[in-house]
């Protein structure tokens, strides 16, 4: 199945890693298919049992594959790519990936922001936000872990409704007349540990990304959110045009 070039330069266990991703990435390995063993991949292609374990591992960190005590090694689902040049709707992206959204609540509060919470959303002492903390899910897979600040003076009263069983931005326009049209994003990769890391079914010092949205209506700030985001699972993307210049 695997092309591997002992007269190429391209370390082995690089070849190896290529040609998993690449019939991964192709659909001809798909979803929880199990992979040869290290053994026989040893024998199969004359690989070193090093070689080969030092690709498996690099393809589980990847996210490309997951291992199952004595069962062997498993094709991981396929990575879920997000369009982050506009308001990305996290239940729209999961309906388009044939995927069920589902968001579980795990705090909803109304209250007064910390000091950090408030410089974000440039708030005045006495101002209230409703805190809102909840997990997003695909297929009953956890993938998002998310704490949300609305501006309590726009949203009053969203503490009391249903949040789980519509669009959150399509609440806002219905009940409160806000279509969200400008913000900003700021991303960096973080190590996932605490009750984040429990919520999302990983070992704690796992690899994310940590993305903290400002959100406007007008010339007030709407929504203040940080999420963590399952590294092995999410690939960002954004769109451009124009001229290039150097």
């Amino acid at each position: 199945m695997f092309e591997i070039n002992k007269q190429s330069d391209v370390p082995l266990y690089q070849q190896l890693i290529h040609e998993v991703k690449k019939y991964v990435d192709a659909r001809v390995l798909k979803e929880n298919d199990k992979l040869p063993s290290e053994s026989e991949i040893c024998r199969e292609y004359n690989l070193s049992r090093t070689i080969v374990r030092m690709a498996m591992n690099a393809l589980e960190k990847e996210g490309y594959i997951y291992k199952l005590r004595g069962k062997g090694s498993y094709v991981s689902s396929p990575k879920i790519y997000q369009d982050r040049s506009g308001f990305s709707k996290f239940y729209d992206d999961m309906r388009s990936l044939g995927k069920v959204p589902v968001s579980k609540i795990l705090y909803v509060k109304v209250k007064e922001p910390n000091e950090h919470v408030r410089a974000k959303m440039n708030l005045a002492e006495g101002d209230l936000v409703v805190k809102l903390v909840w997990i997003r899910y695909g297929n009953q897979e956890p993938l998002i872990y998310e704490t949300i600040y609305f501006n309590y003076s726009m949203v009053q009263g969203i503490e009391n409704m249903d949040l789980t069983t519509k669009k959150l931005y399509d609440i806002l326009a219905d009940e409160f007349g806000i279509k969200a049209i400008q913000g900003k994003e700021l991303f960096y990769p973080c190590k996932i540990g605490g009750s984040e890391a429990k919520h999302l079914m990983l070992d704690e010092g796992e690899l994310g990304m940590k993305v903290e949205r400002t959100v406007y209506h007008g010339n007030k700030i709407l929504e203040y959110t940080q999420s963590t985001v399952r590294g092995d699972r999410f690939v960002y993307m954004t769109s451009f045009a124009g001229s290039l210049k150097k």
